[in-house]
């Protein structure tokens, strides 16, 4: 177990540091900044919950990057995801399928692509117990899936998102098959889910 940060000062610099199987133990606190799993099977939790732990964008880039083949051990937990300002605002899967659990994912702008969760290419995260409120972009407030995704979307809250174009809620485009079970949608500006 890596802890930030008393052992490493950031998250990032936990990530860095550890191996896969490890843990990265995120104690209280703002943390300002983007993160990166760059490819490593470890779990990034924090020690109290979404409430106590924020990792805030300040308004530049994306909040969480898994683009580099994570799989389902890549597991980020606990956080409060903000202010992040890119496609995949909140966070950005491209060809991966990490779990995201007990998040809460808000107030992220998405350039184009899925304000607070963007799946792209072939993506196929678990997305669970999450709450994704108040994130606004083009397609996809909440989440988008795009190019042949298929997250497991189960057990989140997707509430007050907008999308200036499609899918408030969640938009599902060229391909995309995603599962949704026991997710509530509720608030969302316009479409809760939009498929095409």
């Amino acid at each position: 177990t890596i802890r930030v940060p008393q052992d490493q000062s950031t998250i990032q610099a936990g990530i860095d540091a550890a191996v896969d199987g490890d843990t990265v133990l995120v104690a209280d606190g703002v943390y300002l900044g983007n993160i990166n799993f760059k490819g490593k099977a470890v779990t990034v939790v924090s020690v109290n919950g979404a409430g106590s732990t924020i990792i805030d964008c300040g308004g530049y880039g994306r909040g969480v990057n898994f683009t580099s083949g994570e799989g389902l051990s890549s597991v980020l937990q606990g956080f409060t995801i903000k202010n992040g300002n890119s496609d995949g605002g909140g966070i950005l899967c491209v060809g991966t399928s990490p779990s995201i659990q007990n998040n809460i994912i808000t107030e992220n702008i998405g350039g184009h692509w899925g304000g607070g969760i963007c799946c792209d290419i072939d993506s196929a995260p678990l997305i669970i117990n999450n709450v994704i409120a108040r994130n606004s972009t083009r397609d996809g407030g909440g989440i988008a899936c795009h190019v042949t995704s298929s997250p497991k979307v189960v057990n989140n809250t997707i509430v007050g998102n907008t999308a200036s174009n499609t899918g408030d809620g969640i938009v599902c485009v060229t391909y995309s098959q995603p599962v949704i079970w026991n997710s509530i949608f509720w608030e969302n500006q316009d479409s809760e889910i939009y498929v095409d």
